[in-house]
């Protein structure tokens, strides 16, 4: 009996043991994606104010006079714009599009799954009262 009581208390501690070794992993690869997002994110920043900067900058000593700068600046703004609302429907009729794809499938399946149980279920009554016939 005490043999036995060892090895659950051994079979135990193992099963603690690998619990914690788990939970310690799970941690590292937590903290791991978190210093990644960081990373990404101060990057971004980066970019976002050097981009401002430059832009700033390349106004300030433009040589074309202010006018003509704020006439191009505007030109081109609404041509970005433009592109933007552009690529924002493409990409909200090819989501749409996948959507209705997807849900598709999902319904074929779906009826293809209760086709197939009404034919398990009409075989299972079948076969059960013909044995019962039988």
């Amino acid at each position: 009996m005490t043999l036995l009581n060892n090895i659950i208390k051994v079979g135990g501690t193992a099963v603690i043991l690998k619990e914690i070794a788990d939970r310690i992993r799970d941690t590292r690869i937590n903290r791991e994606q978190t210093l990644r997002r960081n990373r990404a994110g101060m990057l971004a920043l980066g970019i976002v104010i050097g981009g401002t900067a430059g832009a700033v900058a390349g106004i300030l000593f433009a040589p074309k006079a202010g006018k003509e700068t704020r006439q191009e600046l505007s030109r081109y703004g609404c041509e970005t714009w433009g592109k933007v609302k552009e690529n924002a429907t493409t990409t909200g009729h090819r989501l749409v599009n996948s959507v209705e794809e997807k849900s598709s499938r999902l319904r074929t399946a779906a009826e293809k799954g209760v086709d197939a149980a009404r034919e398990s279920l009409k075989e299972s009554t079948g076969t059960s009262s013909e044995e019962g016939n039988g």
